[in-house]
């Protein structure tokens, strides 16, 4: 009777570390909000602006700039603001504050 239940517990417990460490085909919630296009015009605008701190309005808070909007599929057609999951890098290729998407899902 011990050993059947020895055996159980470390099953399910096997089954729990399985699933949790198994990566989702879905991405949940929103760490992310695209605000729009950044319509500014000088050497370090253009893009559209995303904010990580729930800030729903253009050019408010502290946002950044995604230079990869037609990866996307974001258009100036699209209403913002856009709730998304994304994981992104720094662009290091130039001085301004760019980021690269890597991974996208709307919400």
């Amino acid at each position: 009777m011990k050993s059947s239940s020895q055996f159980t517990i470390i099953l399910l417990a096997t089954f729990l570390v399985i699933n949790n460490s198994c990566k989702k085909g879905r991405l949940d919630g929103y760490n992310a909000i695209i605000t729009g296009f950044d319509l500014r015009m000088c050497a370090c605008c253009g893009g559209l602006m995303i904010n990580f701190d729930g800030e729903t309005k253009a050019y408010n808070g502290d946002f950044k700039l995604i230079d990869n909007a037609v990866d996307l599929g974001i258009s100036e057609n699209d209403k913002f603001p856009v709730f998304a999951r994304v994981e992104w890098t720094p662009d290091t290729t130039n001085i301004c504050n760019y980021i690269i998407i890597t991974k996208f899902e709307r919400q």
